[in-house]
């Protein structure tokens, strides 16, 4: 590893008001120079391009970052953090999409085609059916060709995310689309749901475009943001519509402003550090140093960071070095 991780170095050695730091140090520094060379080497932002900025390197990333804090305790603080990442890289997404087809898609349209999964046609019924879906994206976040190559789903010449549907779409042209190719079910996907504003806003606009059966499938959705879509439903109260998330991230896995029952004890600590952090940081944001709308999700996707996540982890500023910068076009990368 780098001989110049002058901070993670640090943290490594003995200090009077806490013994037992060393070895706590150590066993984190191991596990994520593991994860950096496993798992976090997939984090495409720091990937893409080259420049001066930031490094490739998990590890350097982790110990730039950790020293943009000015307090050795919010350092260790933040250190600690990364163990309650969760980091969704390219073959955890293979298996929430594998599983999406799998375990509710394809149950899905057997009930709703009503097939008798004893009949002895019961698979060539299922897969003409199956033809009959019109699988998208809700956003241009989800990467439908790859769900499609992965899962064998058929998909269908036209495959536009909704949210751009919602601002340049026509609704009368997408249901002439659909009655043109016998399109009978709407299978609308999404790589992460944060706070679930985003989705909410356009549900009605989908309602308006499609009369047939939909199915609503995040693949990762925050508890905050599964309420918040449902509660959208509940208002629209609409028959013929189906939501089933896949992996729903509770909200105790989350540092949010009011401490949540089963959250860990760490999390209250944590949250002076993420507001000294955004305070160096020196910009405003939604939701502060919880990220948008106060989400406070310790998510990376391979793809990006979520701004639901507390921007100390993603936030790209002269006063400011994230280990996990979210991409955007002006991020340079250092080789």
């Amino acid at each position: 590893m780098k001989s110049d991780l002058n901070i993670i170095n640090k943290l490594e050695k003995n200090i009077e008001n806490d013994l037992s730091r060393p070895s706590k140090a150590s066993y984190l520094r191991a596990l994520y120079e593991t994860l950096a060379e496993h798992l976090f080497y997939q984090y495409e932002p720091t990937r893409r391009f080259g420049g001066d900025r930031l490094s490739r390197d998990f590890m350097i990333r982790l110990n730039d970052w950790l020293a943009c804090f000015d307090d050795e305790e919010d350092q260790w603080l933040a250190f600690k953090s990364i163990e309650y990442f969760f980091f969704a890289g390219q073959l955890e997404f293979e298996e929430l999409y594998r599983c999406a087809v799998d375990n509710v898609i394809k149950p899905w349209v057997v009930d709703m085609a009503d097939i008798d999964i004893f009949d002895s046609l019961s698979e060539e019924i299922l897969n003409n059916e199956l033809e009959k879906v019109w699988p998208c994206p809700l956003t241009d976040s989800l990467r439908i060709n790859s769900f499609l190559h992965l899962t064998g789903l058929s998909g269908q010449s036209l495959r536009p995310d909704w949210m751009s549907l919602n601002s340049l779409g026509d609704p009368d042209k997408i249901k002439k689309f659909c009655y043109e190719k016998d399109l009978k079910y709407l299978v609308l996907l999404e790589d992460f749901v944060g706070s679930g504003g985003q989705i909410a806003r356009i549900l009605k606009f989908i309602f308006s475009a499609f009369p047939g059966p939909i199915l609503i499938v995040p693949l990762i959705i925050c508890e905050k943001g599964d309420e918040k879509i449902k509660q959208k439903l509940k208002e629209l109260d609409r028959v013929n519509i189906s939501y089933q998330p896949i992996s729903v991230v509770p909200r105790e896995c989350s540092v949010t402003k009011d401490f949540q029952d089963n959250q860990p004890v760490f999390f209250d600590k944590l949250k002076a550090t993420l507001k000294k952090g955004y305070e160096i940081i020196g910009q405003d944001m939604d939701g502060e140093e919880f990220g948008w709308k106060e989400t406070g999700s310790l998510i990376a996707l391979y793809s990006n960071c979520p701004n639901n996540t507390p921007p100390i982890y993603h936030k790209v500023s002269k006063n400011w070095a994230p280990v996990f910068p979210r991409y955007d076009r002006e991020m340079e990368i250092k080789k």
